[in-house]
Protein backbone atom coordinates (compact mmCIF):
# COMPACT_ATOMS: atom_id res chain seq x y z
CA UNK A 1 0.00 0.00 0.00
CA UNK A 2 3.09 2.59 0.79
CA UNK A 3 4.51 3.30 -2.01
CA UNK A 4 6.16 6.55 -0.95
CA UNK A 5 9.94 5.22 -1.24
CA UNK A 6 9.77 4.20 -4.58
CA UNK A 7 7.73 7.11 -5.63
CA UNK A 8 8.26 10.84 -5.47
CA UNK A 9 11.43 12.19 -3.77
CA UNK A 10 11.07 13.07 0.19
CA UNK A 11 12.00 16.53 -0.95
CA UNK A 12 9.39 17.17 -3.67
CA UNK A 13 6.67 15.97 -0.83
CA UNK A 14 7.75 18.11 1.84
CA UNK A 15 7.84 21.36 -0.79
CA UNK A 16 4.03 20.13 -1.79
CA UNK A 17 3.35 19.37 1.86
CA UNK A 18 4.43 22.79 2.63
CA UNK A 19 2.73 24.73 -0.41
CA UNK A 20 -0.37 23.11 0.25
CA UNK A 21 -0.80 23.93 4.30
CA UNK A 22 0.08 28.00 3.04
CA UNK A 23 -2.74 27.60 0.80
CA UNK A 24 -5.53 25.88 2.38
CA UNK A 25 -4.68 24.99 5.80
CA UNK A 26 -4.47 22.21 8.31
CA UNK A 27 -7.23 20.53 5.64
CA UNK A 28 -4.76 20.71 2.36
CA UNK A 29 -2.02 19.25 4.41
CA UNK A 30 -3.22 16.48 5.51
CA UNK A 31 -4.68 15.56 2.15
CA UNK A 32 -1.51 15.65 0.54
CA UNK A 33 -0.11 13.77 3.52
CA UNK A 34 -2.62 10.80 2.97
CA UNK A 35 -2.01 10.98 -0.78
CA UNK A 36 1.90 10.81 -0.08
CA UNK A 37 1.90 7.92 2.57
CA UNK A 38 -1.78 6.26 1.28
CA UNK A 39 -2.95 6.14 4.73
CA UNK A 40 -5.16 7.48 6.65
CA UNK A 41 -4.30 10.95 8.27
CA UNK A 42 -5.56 12.95 11.18
CA UNK A 43 -5.06 15.81 13.28
CA UNK A 44 -6.93 16.42 16.41
CA UNK A 45 -7.24 18.96 19.18
CA UNK A 46 -6.51 17.73 22.61
CA UNK A 47 -9.99 17.84 23.91
CA UNK A 48 -10.55 14.70 21.20
CA UNK A 49 -12.20 17.11 17.87
CA UNK A 50 -10.87 16.22 14.56
CA UNK A 51 -9.29 19.18 13.10
CA UNK A 52 -8.61 17.60 9.60
CA UNK A 53 -8.56 13.81 8.36
CA UNK A 54 -7.96 12.46 4.77
CA UNK A 55 -9.95 10.54 3.79
CA UNK A 56 -12.72 12.93 5.50
CA UNK A 57 -15.36 10.22 6.87
CA UNK A 58 -12.92 8.15 8.16
CA UNK A 59 -13.80 7.07 12.05
CA UNK A 60 -11.07 8.24 14.34
CA UNK A 61 -10.97 6.43 18.09
CA UNK A 62 -9.69 8.87 20.31
CA UNK A 63 -8.80 6.27 23.18
CA UNK A 64 -6.81 4.62 20.45
CA UNK A 65 -5.14 7.47 19.59
CA UNK A 66 -3.89 8.08 22.63
CA UNK A 67 -3.13 4.52 23.31
CA UNK A 68 -1.24 4.76 20.60
CA UNK A 69 0.49 8.03 21.50
CA UNK A 70 1.83 5.71 24.71
CA UNK A 71 3.26 3.43 22.82
CA UNK A 72 0.23 1.05 23.54
CA UNK A 73 -1.22 0.43 20.42
CA UNK A 74 0.65 -0.10 17.26
CA UNK A 75 -1.77 0.15 14.61
CA UNK A 76 -1.20 3.95 14.77
CA UNK A 77 1.41 6.38 14.68
CA UNK A 78 0.58 9.07 16.90
CA UNK A 79 2.68 12.41 17.57
CA UNK A 80 2.55 15.84 19.35
CA UNK A 81 2.29 18.70 17.35
CA UNK A 82 3.39 21.19 19.82
CA UNK A 83 3.01 25.14 20.19
CA UNK A 84 5.46 27.63 22.33
CA UNK A 85 6.71 24.54 23.76
CA UNK A 86 3.21 22.95 25.06
CA UNK A 87 1.36 20.24 23.44
CA UNK A 88 -1.19 21.34 21.01
CA UNK A 89 -2.61 19.15 19.18
CA UNK A 90 -1.90 15.57 18.21
CA UNK A 91 -0.46 14.36 14.20
CA UNK A 92 -2.20 10.13 13.65
CA UNK A 93 -1.17 8.11 10.44
CA UNK A 94 -2.35 4.62 9.90
CA UNK A 95 -0.02 1.62 9.86
CA UNK A 96 0.05 -0.05 5.91
CA UNK A 97 -1.13 -3.53 5.69
CA UNK A 98 2.21 -4.24 3.01
CA UNK A 99 5.15 -1.73 4.10
CA UNK A 100 7.76 -1.55 1.13
CA UNK A 101 11.07 -1.93 1.70
CA UNK A 102 12.52 1.33 3.37
CA UNK A 103 9.13 2.87 3.33
CA UNK A 104 9.19 2.53 7.10
CA UNK A 105 12.15 5.03 7.19
CA UNK A 106 10.34 7.20 4.54
CA UNK A 107 6.71 7.77 6.52
CA UNK A 108 8.76 8.37 9.37
CA UNK A 109 10.92 10.96 8.13
CA UNK A 110 8.01 12.74 6.16
CA UNK A 111 5.60 12.23 9.41
CA UNK A 112 8.20 14.13 11.37
CA UNK A 113 8.23 17.36 8.78
CA UNK A 114 4.48 17.18 8.72
CA UNK A 115 4.70 17.41 12.63
CA UNK A 116 6.86 20.96 11.98
CA UNK A 117 4.55 22.06 9.23
CA UNK A 118 1.19 21.19 11.45
CA UNK A 119 2.86 23.41 13.69
CA UNK A 120 3.67 26.23 11.49
CA UNK A 121 0.01 26.42 10.68
CA UNK A 122 -0.95 26.24 13.99
CA UNK A 123 1.24 29.06 15.38
CA UNK A 124 -0.75 30.58 12.60
CA UNK A 125 -4.02 30.36 13.71
CA UNK A 126 -2.78 31.16 17.64
CA UNK A 127 -1.84 34.25 16.34
CA UNK A 128 -5.11 34.89 14.95
CA UNK A 129 -6.60 33.85 18.35
CA UNK A 130 -4.52 36.18 20.28
CA UNK A 131 -5.31 38.32 17.93
CA UNK A 132 -9.64 37.98 18.98
CA UNK A 133 -8.24 37.68 22.48
CA UNK A 134 -6.90 41.14 22.90
CA UNK A 135 -10.03 42.37 21.32
CA UNK A 136 -11.62 40.46 24.11
CA UNK A 137 -9.69 41.55 26.57
CA UNK A 138 -10.17 45.53 25.75
CA UNK A 139 -13.90 45.02 25.52
CA UNK A 140 -13.97 43.08 28.59
CA UNK A 141 -11.60 45.75 30.60
CA UNK A 142 -13.81 48.24 29.31
CA UNK A 143 -16.98 46.86 30.55
CA UNK A 144 -15.83 45.95 33.76
CA UNK A 145 -14.14 49.18 34.22
CA UNK A 146 -17.39 50.91 33.55
CA UNK A 147 -16.13 53.36 30.84
CA UNK A 148 -19.08 52.18 28.26
CA UNK A 149 -22.20 53.21 27.92
CA UNK A 150 -25.21 49.88 28.33
CA UNK A 151 -25.46 50.26 24.40
CA UNK A 152 -22.17 50.36 23.46
CA UNK A 153 -21.32 47.70 25.90
CA UNK A 154 -23.53 45.46 24.36
CA UNK A 155 -22.61 46.45 20.83
CA UNK A 156 -18.64 45.71 21.76
CA UNK A 157 -20.31 42.20 23.49
CA UNK A 158 -21.38 41.53 19.76
CA UNK A 159 -18.29 41.86 18.02
CA UNK A 160 -16.37 39.44 20.11
CA UNK A 161 -19.18 36.94 19.78
CA UNK A 162 -21.27 37.49 22.63
CA UNK A 163 -25.07 37.82 22.94
CA UNK A 164 -25.70 39.97 26.14
CA UNK A 165 -29.26 39.92 25.72
CA UNK A 166 -28.67 35.85 27.34
CA UNK A 167 -28.29 35.08 30.83
CA UNK A 168 -24.02 34.89 30.87
CA UNK A 169 -21.79 33.93 33.38
CA UNK A 170 -17.72 34.85 34.91
CA UNK A 171 -15.42 32.48 34.97
CA UNK A 172 -12.35 33.76 37.22
CA UNK A 173 -9.22 31.41 37.75
CA UNK A 174 -6.09 31.19 39.17
CA UNK A 175 -3.48 29.55 40.54
CA UNK A 176 0.00 30.37 42.55
CA UNK A 177 2.83 31.04 39.14
CA UNK A 178 0.00 29.92 36.25
CA UNK A 179 1.02 33.22 34.83
CA UNK A 180 2.10 33.50 31.88
CA UNK A 181 1.72 29.75 30.99
CA UNK A 182 -1.81 29.93 31.75
CA UNK A 183 -2.11 32.06 28.35
CA UNK A 184 -1.19 28.71 26.70
CA UNK A 185 -4.52 26.58 27.55
CA UNK A 186 -5.27 25.08 24.55
CA UNK A 187 -9.02 25.71 24.41
CA UNK A 188 -10.82 26.51 21.36
CA UNK A 189 -8.20 25.61 18.10
CA UNK A 190 -11.25 23.40 16.61
CA UNK A 191 -13.53 26.84 16.23
CA UNK A 192 -10.35 28.35 14.33
CA UNK A 193 -10.72 25.79 11.80
CA UNK A 194 -13.57 27.22 10.35
CA UNK A 195 -13.16 30.62 10.81
CA UNK A 196 -14.91 31.09 14.05
CA UNK A 197 -14.80 33.06 17.10
CA UNK A 198 -14.25 30.77 20.23
CA UNK A 199 -17.39 29.11 21.93
CA UNK A 200 -16.21 30.22 24.95
CA UNK A 201 -14.34 33.93 25.46
CA UNK A 202 -11.35 33.54 27.21
CA UNK A 203 -8.98 36.34 28.12
CA UNK A 204 -5.87 36.91 30.92
CA UNK A 205 -6.80 39.79 33.57
CA UNK A 206 -3.82 40.48 35.98
CA UNK A 207 -3.13 37.05 36.98
CA UNK A 208 -6.19 35.54 36.45
CA UNK A 209 -7.92 33.59 33.67
CA UNK A 210 -11.35 35.14 32.82
CA UNK A 211 -13.79 33.24 31.14
CA UNK A 212 -17.61 34.16 29.89
CA UNK A 213 -20.11 31.56 29.14
CA UNK A 214 -23.23 31.43 28.03
CA UNK A 215 -25.57 29.91 31.42
CA UNK A 216 -26.10 26.66 30.63
CA UNK A 217 -25.88 23.08 32.48
CA UNK A 218 -22.21 23.34 31.29
CA UNK A 219 -21.10 25.78 33.16
CA UNK A 220 -20.37 23.34 36.14
CA UNK A 221 -18.51 21.28 34.14
CA UNK A 222 -16.42 24.02 32.49
CA UNK A 223 -15.52 25.58 35.81
CA UNK A 224 -14.22 22.32 37.05
CA UNK A 225 -11.96 22.21 33.58
CA UNK A 226 -10.37 25.43 34.20
CA UNK A 227 -9.76 24.56 37.46
CA UNK A 228 -8.24 21.38 35.80
CA UNK A 229 -5.81 23.39 34.04
CA UNK A 230 -4.92 25.66 36.51
CA UNK A 231 -4.05 23.34 38.92
CA UNK A 232 -1.91 21.83 36.09
CA UNK A 233 -0.08 25.20 35.83
CA UNK A 234 0.40 25.80 39.81
CA UNK A 235 -0.84 25.16 43.28
CA UNK A 236 -3.81 26.45 45.48
CA UNK A 237 -5.82 26.47 42.03
CA UNK A 238 -9.16 28.73 42.45
CA UNK A 239 -11.95 29.14 40.78
CA UNK A 240 -15.11 31.67 41.12
CA UNK A 241 -17.87 31.77 39.02
CA UNK A 242 -20.73 34.50 39.27
CA UNK A 243 -24.61 34.16 39.06
CA UNK A 244 -26.12 34.44 35.51
CA UNK A 245 -26.41 37.77 34.35
CA UNK A 246 -27.39 40.08 31.36
CA UNK A 247 -26.16 43.04 29.71
CA UNK A 248 -23.18 44.51 30.09
CA UNK A 249 -23.57 46.32 33.86
CA UNK A 250 -25.03 42.60 34.33
CA UNK A 251 -21.59 41.52 33.42
CA UNK A 252 -19.75 43.75 35.27
CA UNK A 253 -21.64 42.50 38.10
CA UNK A 254 -20.74 38.85 37.41
CA UNK A 255 -16.97 39.55 36.92
CA UNK A 256 -16.82 41.21 41.17
CA UNK A 257 -19.18 38.16 41.80
CA UNK A 258 -16.80 35.49 40.52
CA UNK A 259 -13.71 38.00 42.35
CA UNK A 260 -15.77 37.50 45.56
CA UNK A 261 -16.05 34.11 45.08
CA UNK A 262 -12.68 33.37 43.99
CA UNK A 263 -11.38 34.70 47.16
CA UNK A 264 -13.47 32.51 49.36
CA UNK A 265 -10.33 29.74 48.69
CA UNK A 266 -9.55 26.89 47.08
CA UNK A 267 -11.55 24.74 44.71
CA UNK A 268 -14.35 25.64 42.71
CA UNK A 269 -16.59 28.05 44.12
CA UNK A 270 -20.00 29.43 43.46
CA UNK A 271 -21.78 32.09 45.67
CA UNK A 272 -25.51 31.28 46.19
CA UNK A 273 -26.18 34.73 46.78
CA UNK A 274 -24.73 38.13 46.37
CA UNK A 275 -22.45 39.39 49.25
CA UNK A 276 -23.24 42.94 48.74
CA UNK A 277 -20.48 44.39 52.05
CA UNK A 278 -17.76 42.51 49.81
CA UNK A 279 -19.02 43.96 45.91
CA UNK A 280 -18.64 47.21 47.56
CA UNK A 281 -15.58 46.69 49.14
CA UNK A 282 -14.07 45.11 45.31
CA UNK A 283 -16.30 47.48 43.88
CA UNK A 284 -15.28 50.93 45.11
CA UNK A 285 -12.99 53.40 43.94
CA UNK A 286 -14.10 56.48 44.33
CA UNK A 287 -14.55 56.53 48.31
CA UNK A 288 -11.56 55.24 50.51
CA UNK A 289 -13.15 52.59 52.04
CA UNK A 290 -9.60 51.58 54.37
CA UNK A 291 -9.98 54.84 55.63
CA UNK A 292 -13.67 55.02 56.36
CA UNK A 293 -13.48 51.90 58.22
CA UNK A 294 -10.65 52.28 60.34
CA UNK A 295 -12.28 55.92 61.59
CA UNK A 296 -14.93 53.78 62.35
CA UNK A 297 -13.35 51.16 64.42
CA UNK A 298 -10.70 53.56 65.72
CA UNK A 299 -11.91 53.28 69.18
CA UNK A 300 -11.48 49.37 69.22
CA UNK A 301 -7.92 49.38 67.02
CA UNK A 302 -6.79 52.11 70.00
CA UNK A 303 -7.67 50.08 72.73
CA UNK A 304 -6.55 46.59 71.63
CA UNK A 305 -3.03 48.43 70.31
CA UNK A 306 -2.61 49.54 74.05
CA UNK A 307 -3.97 47.58 76.08
CA UNK A 308 -3.35 44.28 74.18
CA UNK A 309 -6.92 43.47 73.90
CA UNK A 310 -9.63 41.45 71.47
CA UNK A 311 -12.38 43.85 71.04
CA UNK A 312 -12.14 43.48 67.08
CA UNK A 313 -11.81 39.88 67.26
CA UNK A 314 -14.47 39.47 69.59
CA UNK A 315 -16.84 41.93 67.47
CA UNK A 316 -15.80 40.08 64.31
CA UNK A 317 -16.34 36.51 65.26
CA UNK A 318 -19.56 37.57 67.02
CA UNK A 319 -21.21 39.01 63.98
CA UNK A 320 -19.70 36.11 61.94
CA UNK A 321 -21.90 33.88 64.54
CA UNK A 322 -24.43 35.86 63.36
CA UNK A 323 -24.98 37.10 66.91
CA UNK A 324 -25.15 33.60 68.55
CA UNK A 325 -23.47 34.58 71.97
CA UNK A 326 -23.24 30.83 72.70
CA UNK A 327 -21.51 29.86 69.42
CA UNK A 328 -19.11 33.43 69.12
CA UNK A 329 -17.86 32.15 72.73
CA UNK A 330 -17.21 28.85 71.63
CA UNK A 331 -15.27 30.31 68.45
CA UNK A 332 -13.32 32.61 70.69
CA UNK A 333 -12.75 29.73 73.63
CA UNK A 334 -13.98 32.46 76.61
CA UNK A 335 -17.10 32.39 78.75
CA UNK A 336 -20.43 33.53 77.74
CA UNK A 337 -20.47 36.70 80.28
CA UNK A 338 -16.80 37.58 79.21
CA UNK A 339 -18.37 37.55 75.80
CA UNK A 340 -21.32 39.99 76.75
CA UNK A 341 -18.71 42.35 78.74
CA UNK A 342 -16.74 42.49 76.17
CA UNK A 343 -19.87 43.95 73.63
CA UNK A 344 -20.87 46.21 76.38
CA UNK A 345 -17.33 47.71 75.90
CA UNK A 346 -17.72 47.46 72.39
CA UNK A 347 -21.12 49.48 72.71
CA UNK A 348 -19.43 51.96 75.26
CA UNK A 349 -16.26 52.95 73.18
CA UNK A 350 -18.42 53.30 69.61
CA UNK A 351 -20.93 54.96 71.56
CA UNK A 352 -23.42 52.93 69.25
CA UNK A 353 -26.38 50.20 69.63
CA UNK A 354 -24.84 47.41 68.17
CA UNK A 355 -28.05 45.38 68.26
CA UNK A 356 -29.34 47.98 66.06
CA UNK A 357 -29.91 47.36 62.16
CA UNK A 358 -28.27 50.21 61.69
CA UNK A 359 -25.14 49.54 63.98
CA UNK A 360 -24.63 45.91 62.92
CA UNK A 361 -24.88 47.05 58.73
CA UNK A 362 -21.99 49.72 59.84
CA UNK A 363 -19.78 47.46 61.33
CA UNK A 364 -19.90 44.35 59.12
CA UNK A 365 -19.30 47.05 56.56
CA UNK A 366 -16.36 48.21 58.13
CA UNK A 367 -15.00 44.59 59.10
CA UNK A 368 -15.64 43.47 55.93
CA UNK A 369 -13.67 46.62 54.30
CA UNK A 370 -11.01 45.72 57.05
CA UNK A 371 -10.75 42.46 56.67
CA UNK A 372 -10.04 42.41 53.09
CA UNK A 373 -7.23 45.15 54.02
CA UNK A 374 -5.77 43.17 56.63
CA UNK A 375 -5.77 39.85 53.97
CA UNK A 376 -4.23 41.87 51.43
CA UNK A 377 -6.85 41.13 48.56
CA UNK A 378 -6.13 44.00 46.21
CA UNK A 379 -8.10 44.97 43.61
CA UNK A 380 -6.03 46.02 40.84
CA UNK A 381 -6.06 44.16 37.52
CA UNK A 382 -2.47 43.58 38.11
CA UNK A 383 -3.01 41.05 40.71
CA UNK A 384 -6.41 40.12 41.83
CA UNK A 385 -4.92 37.43 43.96
CA UNK A 386 -2.97 36.88 46.66
CA UNK A 387 -2.19 34.16 49.78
Amino acid sequence: MLTASAGPNLTDQVRDLIRTAQDGGLPAAVLTLHRALSVEIGIFDLDGNTLAAAPDRTLWDYEQLLAARRGVDERLSVRTVRHQGEPAALLAAGTPDLPAAGAAAHSNALLDIAVDVMAMEIARLRGRQEGRRELAATVLDDIIADRLSEQEAMAALRRIGVDGDRPLRVLLGWSRRSNPRASAIPWGLHALMGNRPDPLVRVMRGENVLMVVPDDPMVERIAHTLHQHMADLGTSARVGVSLPHVGGSGLRAGYLEALTALREGTGVRVPKHVDLAKLLVISNKAMPLDEVARSVLVPLLEYDRTRGGSLVQTLREYLASNRIASEAADRLFIHRNTLRYRLRQIGELLEIDIESTRGIANLWLALTALGHLDEDELTSPQREVTE
